[in-house]
């Protein structure tokens, strides 16, 4: 049996982007962009095309560098009709070292931290949302007949399974829990409407009559108050009146004996808190003043301390 030899056949190589041909445009100078449009590390060569404005690698460094073939849109936009850069096997002049260059970048970056940090950060206020009422602040709404039968038919005109239209896999026709849910309830409520109808119209007219009688009870209640008050008033006047010979011992409106009123208690009087002074008992007793633990106080420190303290001279 002869065998037959297959001719190998070499590998598809990818097109190397190295090329002896070159632009005709002026060469471009690594001086003229930024720190931020071109890089330079060893090995990643890269620039921002001053053409289509997109990253392009950098070929050649070790002899004469150039910009590799290119079109204008990024390589991640695949188009059906690519359109080749006219930045194409650009020379470029890499007159900026890779230290001066790295020295830039990081100046670049502390700039930006700083400035970064200076910028207040925005403040997103918070969503405001609404109270949750408590179950106990929950008040129930009656149902109507009206809404029910409103929300059946909506449904019913929207639901498959109520038109007989939604089927499983064998052909049966689904039912609708929801449909039977709401026809059931929308029985319920007709059936008991005219209950419903006879609780609302007791209530209407109980309210009714509440409202008569209180208005009416209004005037007879004034009118008893009006019949008691002279004897209220008599009995005001007898009760503030002092029998006779009975004065008076304690209080701000009973005079101070004049003996006391002029003699000073060991010279002039001292605020055991402040320090005011006064010369006499009687100006002591006009201003306010106060023994508070067996010490004087003026009137206005003697109110810092509770009531059941201040003892009058």
């Amino acid at each position: 049996m002869a065998t037959t030899t297959v001719e190998p056949q070499a590998r598809k190589r990818r097109r190397k982007t190295r090329t002896k041909n070159l632009s005709t445009l002026p060469a471009l100078a690594a001086s003229e962009f930024t720190a931020s449009q071109i890089d330079l590390t060893p090995g990643r060569e890269h620039v921002i095309c001053p053409a289509c404005q997109c990253w392009t690698p950098i070929t050649g460094v070790q002899g004469t560098p150039v910009l590799v073939p290119h079109h204008t849109t990024p390589y991640r936009d695949r188009t059906a009709t690519p359109r080749r850069c006219s930045n194409t096997n650009r020379r470029i002049v890499l007159d900026t070292a890779v230290d001066t260059w790295r020295q830039q970048m990081a100046e670049r970056t502390e700039v930006s931290a700083s400035v970064a940090s200076r910028r207040p950060t925005t403040v997103l206020p918070k969503p405001k949302t609404g109270s949750v009422p408590a179950a106990s602040q929950i008040r129930p709404v009656p149902l109507s007949v009206e809404q029910v039968r409103r929300a059946f038919r909506q449904h019913q005109e929207q639901c498959l399974a109520c038109k007989g239209e939604a089927t499983d896999r064998t052909g049966q026709t689904l039912p609708c829990p929801d449909g039977e849910r709401l026809a059931v309830t929308v029985l319920r409520l007709f059936r008991q409407e005219p209950k419903r109808r006879a609780v609302r119209e007791f209530v209407a007219r109980e309210r009714r009559r509440f409202d008569r009688e209180y208005a009416q009870a209004a005037p007879t209640r004034e009118a008893a108050w009006a019949a008691v008050l002279p004897a209220v008033q008599t009995a005001d006047q007898l009760r503030r009146a002092v029998p006779q010979g009975a004065r008076l011992t304690e209080g701000p409106e009973v005079p101070l004996d004049r003996q006391a009123a002029e003699q000073s208690v060991g010279g002039q009087l001292a605020c055991e808190r402040c320090g005011a002074t006064e010369s006499s008992l009687a100006d002591a007793v006009a201003a306010g003043w106060c023994r508070i633990t067996r010490r004087p106080h003026c009137g206005r420190c003697a109110g810092r301390f509770p009531a059941w303290t201040r003892v009058p001279f």
